[in-house]
């Protein structure tokens, strides 16, 4: 799946570094195929080989009916227009070591 950050919503912090803060960083990205729109909470961002990556999961407000969030890792990447775009990882590997990659700067950030 290919999405994109819709351009009249903007998150509500602006990340200066490579991890999210820890404040909540909300976004509405839209699939470029489907149309749909998903809420997004953004966990952590970082560098691997050369690529961004980005960690969310899908924010629903706690109404006590919903299940665990789960995690999504995608790449993340700048169109020439500004634009940032979120890809899927499908390689395997790839999304392996992107995994591996933040689960230790968590497990580091909670130490």
């Amino acid at each position: 799946m290919k999405s994109r950050m819709r351009k009249n919503k903007k998150p509500a912090i602006t990340v200066k570094d490579d991890r999210a803060s820890n404040e909540d960083v909300l976004a509405v990205i839209a699939d470029i195929d489907s149309g749909r729109e998903y809420y997004m909470s953004f966990i952590d961002m970082f560098q691997l080989r050369g690529r961004d990556y980005v960690v969310m999961y899908n924010y629903e407000p706690d109404d006590g009916s919903h299940r665990e969030p789960e995690i999504v890792i995608m790449r993340s990447e700048r169109h020439v227009t500004g634009e940032q775009y979120f890809k899927s990882i499908r390689d395997k590997k790839e999304l392996d070591a992107a995994f591996n990659m933040f689960y230790s700067r968590f497990v580091h950030r909670e130490a």
